[in-house]
């Protein structure tokens, strides 16, 4: 069957990569033919080599030659559509991944700021409608099964949408064969625009299915080891630089990774900074990781690690796919008079680590004031991380993982 994926297959962005690839993977293990619909608007193009290094953004543009099959470049709704009946897709998957969003005017408001008030700027694929809505359908000759894959809202504040919006959201979500979710914010924001008609399950990450998926992808520890000339023995630090927000703030931020360094030292582990898709990691570390680097040699550094610690939540999910130490710094939430209070109960990665049980792997840091712990609490972390719970969430979230996609694919297949 042929199945057309729509995602976010041209960020520069690791985990986006990681996602989509590893639905790829799989259907294409169970003798599938997946096809990647090659949407890319104007806005976000823009967006990505703007706010991209071009050495990293060439290399995940290379690198889409060869591990995927694309459709020709979309632009619009119509070019979707259009892709979709020429190349004779039977079938689309949507997600994972936050393809799901939309922000209502109110929400892009920002106070206090230097003028006041200022607005946010939302690209294309950030508003309804758009093709991951499947806005689509209606231009085709004939309809085909659409399956939406552990979406994700991105901390829409969707109780703000206008009635008529969702309306029209309601109308689009009516045609889909199935509905999944990767958080209990999406959830709730799919059970308010349907009235409680649609309450999707929420489901795994496909990266929690990478070592199963794309396993003939990854390069041995020792080709990493080479490569990057690494010791055996290596924790991960990737603070984005944007969470250090003053001169004051970053002398203490770097005191505090010397600190942790020093600490990690003493037990014979290096510390190594790893580089966000879009800018390097904050601070100096006795290693570093260099741009360009290849979201799957991302996934393979922290895999064959001693731990990570940082930002951002793909780091922690193959962190806890594959039963490694991590301490997350949360950078997720919902943040409320210019970052001085962040609701949290937004957060994917507080709804993953609750999910865990490793709610104490964990601090809120998205808000302009949050306490910072100590690099002796962050090495206890990671030296007593239960490897043996991890491992038992990991299986269940493979398990979780493969009865979602068998029900994916019953639902999809004719």
């Amino acid at each position: 069957m042929k199945v057309g994926l729509l995602a976010y297959h041209s960020a520069c962005n690791f985990g986006a990569t990681l996602q989509l690839l590893s639905t790829y993977m799989y259907l294409k293990n169970h003798h599938h033919q997946p096809v990647v619909i090659n949407w890319i608007p104007d806005d976000l193009e823009e967006l990505y080599r703007a706010t991209t290094p071009a050495p990293q953004y060439q290399l995940q543009q290379k690198l889409r030659q060869h591990i995927w099959e694309e459709t020709a470049l979309c632009r619009t709704t119509d070019d979707v559509a259009t892709a979709i009946s020429n190349d004779g897709i039977e079938a689309v998957i949507i997600g994972s991944d936050a393809v799901a969003q939309h922000h209502p005017w109110l929400e892009g408001l920002v106070f206090p700021c230097k003028t006041m008030i200022g607005f946010r700027h939302y690209t294309s694929d950030t508003l309804f409608p758009n093709p991951f809505w499947a806005d689509w359908l209606t231009k085709l000759r004939k309809p085909i099964p659409v399956a939406m894959m552990s979406a994700a809202n991105q901390d829409s504040a969707f109780r703000l949408i206008p009635r008529k919006t969702r309306m029209a959201m309601r109308e689009n979500m009516s045609r889909f064969s199935y509905v999944s979710v990767r958080d209990e914010w999406t959830q709730q924001m799919f059970c308010h625009i349907t009235k409680g008609s649609c309450n999707p399950p929420v489901t795994p990450d496909p990266v929690f299915a990478f070592n199963q998926n794309g396993a003939t992808l990854l390069p041995s520890k020792g080709d990493i080891m080479r490569r990057y000339s690494l010791p055996d023995d290596y924790i991960l630090i990737s603070f984005h630089p944007a969470v250090v927000q003053s001169a004051k703030a970053a002398e203490a931020m770097q005191h505090w990774m010397d600190e942790l360094a020093a600490l990690a030292g003493n037990i014979g582990w290096a510390t190594v900074s790893l580089p966000f898709s879009q800018c390097n990691c904050f601070g100096r570390c006795s290693l570093a990781i260099q741009h360009p680097l290849s979201p799957i040699d991302w996934y393979a550094l922290i895999k064959y690690s001693k731990g990570y610690v940082g930002n951002n939540m793909h780091p922690i999910v193959v962190s806890l796919h594959n039963s490694n130490p991590f301490y997350s710094f949360d950078n997720y939430g919902t943040p409320h008079l210019n970052g001085l209070y962040v609701d949290d109960s937004t957060s994917k990665i507080k709804h993953l680590l609750t999910a865990a049980g490793y709610e104490t792997h964990c601090t809120a840091c998205a808000s302009r004031h949050f306490p910072m712990p100590s690099p002796a609490t962050v090495m206890e972390s990671l030296q007593k991380f239960d490897s043996g719970q991890c491992q038992l969430f990991a299986d269940r979230q493979l398990q979780r993982y493969n009865q979602m996609m068998d029900d994916i694919m019953q639902t999809i297949c004719p």
